[in-house]
């Protein structure tokens, strides 16, 4: 299956919910007006109007099931979005827009993942390390067919999202598709309460140098706040550089990032972004410009990788092009359309989340996956190794994996058995090197020796993986973001 043709990334927080969106509309220098593509307001009842209500009629007295006109209207709605192919605007009713604006805060109820929406698939993007998701091995890529026994493909996002959400302490089953499995997999998963800080922060000392790290993961309600405090209190711990992480930030507020980018780049003239929009049948362009005066005296690397979407990239677009700052990673979603929330006002609380224009760099690029550049290109690209992208494997009720077979599980298993310090071969084959291994994990750890892969021996396997991946000095862009800032500790533009 071709999952990612369109790459659509969908940030769930309150079990895993906050669309890409920007809150365009203020603090701004330069203004520029559009000529308009028709009149503003110019939609006087057409022949096609008088059709829709005509056809609207007769379905509601002639068709035979009898129709009520409420879900009438409400498909004409799902399908005038639908004819928009923007994946990125929908409708929203009071409890999906009350769910969404609760994904930019800190902590939610769920299961701990991000996922990408595509085509009516929900596909999991990220999971959070310390949730229930990646305890019972859950991984990337996978994607969520069922909840609870029920089927999700025709269900609308937020429908299937409901149905995830759940109260603290309850059991949700979900189904998932993974490649390389003909049959469904099933995950019982106890919903958490999901702490969702949008920043952390801690001082790293190398070589004797101190080094600020900020991780950001989306730009919510309180990211700034949260930001500015991070660099006041690591630059009162003395620092010599800082290192800015947005792997696997999918965006947020425009206004968050302007303020953040704030905190680094100074007005020399230039924009550090700009954006394009539509608004009552009028084009406007807008450019944004910083308004700090004092650039920092200390080198600031920004790190991205390919989940680092939309807001992520005005943050990291700016830094590289106008401030001059290094990027490392690999190369970011590709994401430059922003939207922004109208509330219908026929409804009580509805509201149509809508694109209503695109952003574009300091330098004028446009990062879009459709048109554009596809993504932001780091000054330094540095690959995840292949421990780094293992996951965990769990049988699920399965009978164990015998010696002599040939499984993808085993391909992983045999990856992480490498990095626990044997040599084996990492085809998926289990050959006897492989069986040895498995042997000497069990005797080392007082396991019935068997030979084969067995829930306590993916036990200790699993707990190794675990401890490698929450290992710092094992997250490869991260030390080679250390070793550069290490080596340019100083502002670049001195």
């Amino acid at each position: 299956m071709k999952f990612f043709e369109n790459k659509i990334l969908v940030l769930l927080s309150a079990f895993f919910i906050a669309l890409i969106t920007f809150s365009a509309g203020y603090l701004l220098r330069d203004i520029d007006i559009l000529p308009p593509i028709y009149e503003p307001n110019q939609c006087g009842v057409l022949a096609t109007d008088r059709a829709f209500f005509e056809v609207l009629e007769e379905l509601m007295e002639n068709h035979y099931t009898q129709p009520e006109r409420e879900v009438l209207i409400n498909g004409a709605i799902e399908g005038m979005i639908e004819a928009l192919d923007d994946p990125f605007s929908r409708y929203f009713d009071l409890e999906e827009a009350e769910k969404y604006q609760a994904g930019f805060g800190e902590t939610y109820v769920g299961i701990g993942v991000t996922v990408r929406y595509e085509h009516n698939l929900i596909v999991v993007e990220d999971i959070k390390r310390e949730g229930p998701a990646y305890d019972v091995g859950l991984r990337i890529g996978d994607v969520i067919t069922h909840v609870d026994g029920t089927e999700v493909y025709d269900l609308s996002f937020y429908e299937a999202v409901g149905m995830i959400i759940g109260d603290v302490g309850t059991e949700v089953v979900i189904g998932i598709y993974r490649n390389g499995y003909e049959e469904t997999l099933y995950f019982p998963i106890i919903r958490q309460v999901i702490e969702n800080s949008s920043v952390e922060y801690q001082l790293l000392e190398e070589d004797g140098q101190n080094i600020g790290y900020i991780k950001v993961t989306q730009f919510g309600n309180e990211t700034y706040t949260k930001f500015a405090n991070a660099i006041n209190n690591l630059e009162n711990m003395g620092i010599d550089s800082m290192i800015i992480d947005l792997r696997d930030n999918g965006g947020g507020h425009l206004t968050t990032v302007y303020f953040m980018l704030n905190e680094f780049l100074v007005d020399d003239g230039e924009p550090i972004f700009n954006t394009e929009y539509y608004s009552n049948g009028v084009h406007y362009r807008k450019a944004y410009h910083a308004s700090n005066e004092e650039r920092k005296d200390y080198n600031i690397v920004t790190l991205i990788n390919e989940n680092s979407a939309s807001a992520s990239e005005v943050f990291a677009s700016a830094m590289k092009e106008h401030g001059g700052y290094p990027l490392i990673g690999v190369t970011s979603y590709g994401k430059g359309t922003m939207q922004t929330d109208k509330v219908i006002s026929a409804t009580v609380g509805d509201s149509l989340h809508i694109t209503i224009g695109k952003w574009t760099t300091s330098d004028g690029g446009w990062v879009h996956y459709d048109g554009g550049t596809d993504g932001i290109t780091p000054d330094i690209v540095v690959e995840k190794t292949e421990t780094e992208n293992a996951y965990k494997v769990f049988l699920l009720d399965e009978d164990p994996i015998m010696f002599d077979s040939v499984d993808p599980r085993v391909a992983n298993i045999q990856v992480i058995l490498n990095m626990m310090g044997y040599t084996v071969r990492q085809d998926g084959y289990f050959d006897l090197q492989t069986r040895i291994a498995i042997e000497d994990i069990q005797t080392n750890a007082g396991i019935t020796v068997t030979g084969v892969i067995d829930e306590a021996t993916l036990g200790e396997i699993n707990n190794a993986l675990h401890i490698f991946i929450f290992d710092i000095e094992n997250d490869t862009q991260l030390q080679a973001a250390i070793d550069y800032i290490l080596e340019n500790p100083n502002d670049p533009n001195e």
